[in-house]
């Protein structure tokens, strides 16, 4: 569910709060420290630079902060993990180099910058851990203990991207296919006035635009009319809650935990009942097979 910048859903997830203030403050005794021994460096009328790559180290994961950061309170950590999950590798070998770089010498500052580049280097290895998990990975499932949110994981989220996010959903040969004003159901599961007639059992690629109604095989997949049935051979529980969006009918809420029969589990969007009998589609990446 895009969310927009919103960076008070990061004070929700303790797991990255802590490891934000935690990076920050290293990232600060790193910095500082970096600056005092290049003064000192200087002030001996040496040539050259005493942290050296340092430096680019420095400012690099001061942007790997920030792009947590944005990446965290826009939501899109499904749109942007591939990037991080790069860049925060990176950040983890310039970490170690830092820690060498000051760990072992007897200067306060020297000292400052091995212990901030050990805080960045744990932190990192938490945040990269965290990036490249799917949601029932051991390491996702540790850093959301005591969230009160989720942020949308392992896929990018489909709300107002256009085509093709919510297409294709099948199960037992009854194709998913979205009615608008240029297409219709027939009673035999027709569907649409496309080039070629599709029946029941053909797999549709459909478009989600404003005001189409996903259908399977001529059947609403919220009004519950018509013979083909969907049976529901699965269950999931739900990792987060989620409030079904005003501008499209066919989503369902649903609360933390919650339980769902759900018809097949391919694809971005789900078909899902209710414990109330309530159907519609739900996201994939909020929901976890039980």
């Amino acid at each position: 569910m895009a969310r927009g910048n919103n960076v008070r859903s990061i004070f929700t997830h303790p797991g990255f709060l802590v490891t934000m203030v935690v990076a920050v403050a290293g990232w600060f005794a790193a910095f500082i420290g970096q600056c005092v021994l290049e003064a000192k460096y200087k002030a001996q009328g040496s040539s050259g630079s005493a942290v050296g790559v340092q430096w680019f180290g420095i400012f690099l994961q001061l942007i790997m902060i920030i792009a947590v950061c944005v990446t965290l309170a826009g939501d899109s950590v499904g749109r942007n993990r591939f990037q991080v999950s790069i860049f925060l590798a990176i950040t983890v070998v310039f970490a170690v180099l830092g820690v060498n770089t000051g760990i072992f010498s007897d200067t306060t500052y020297q000292l400052a910058i091995g212990a901030g580049w050990l805080l960045l280097a744990i932190v990192d290895i938490l945040w990269l851990l965290y990036f490249t998990s799917e949601e029932d990975a051991i390491a996702f499932r540790i850093f959301n203990t005591g969230s009160r949110g989720g942020f949308s994981q392992g896929v990018v989220n489909g709300r107002g991207q256009g085509n093709g996010n919510r297409a294709s959903m099948a199960h037992g040969g009854a194709a998913v296919s979205y009615s608008g004003a240029n297409s219709y159901s027939g009673g035999k599961g027709g569907l649409g006035q496309g080039p070629a007639g599709m029946s029941v059992g053909d797999l549709s690629q459909g478009h989600h635009d404003d005001g189409r109604t996903p259908t399977i095989g001529g059947t609403s997949l919220i009004d519950g009319q018509g013979s083909a049935e969907p049976e529901y051979l699965m269950k999931a529980r739900a990792l987060y809650s989620y409030s079904a969006s005003p501008d499209d009918p066919n989503e369902i809420s649903f609360a933390k935990g919650e339980i769902l029969d759900i018809v097949d589990n391919s694809g971005k969007w789900w078909q899902a009942r209710k414990a109330d009998g309530t159907r519609g589609i739900i996201p994939s990446n909020y929901m976890v097979l039980t």
